[in-house]
């Protein structure tokens, strides 16, 4: 099971609908793939660095990808 469906079955669980799931997923997604490249990193990142991560992300690139980035 991935990830999203895993998240819909629990967001379906506590209640909440359809609309309300489709239009969190994103953004919940977004976020744990943020959490992802932290953990690549292994650190914490500076300000500047989440928003560069927030932004690559929102453009649709990979994890391995904005990592990359981060490390040249």
């Amino acid at each position: 099971m991935d990830v999203e469906a895993l998240l819909t079955a629990a967001l379906r669980e506590a209640g909440y609908g359809q609309d309300a799931i489709g239009s969190a997923m994103p953004r919940i997604l977004r976020i744990l793939e943020a959490e992802d490249v932290r953990i690549e990193m292994g650190r914490a990142l500076s300000r500047k660095e989440r928003e560069y991560v927030r932004l690559q992300l929102e453009l649709g690139l990979s994890v391995r990808e904005v990592v990359a980035g981060l490390k040249k």
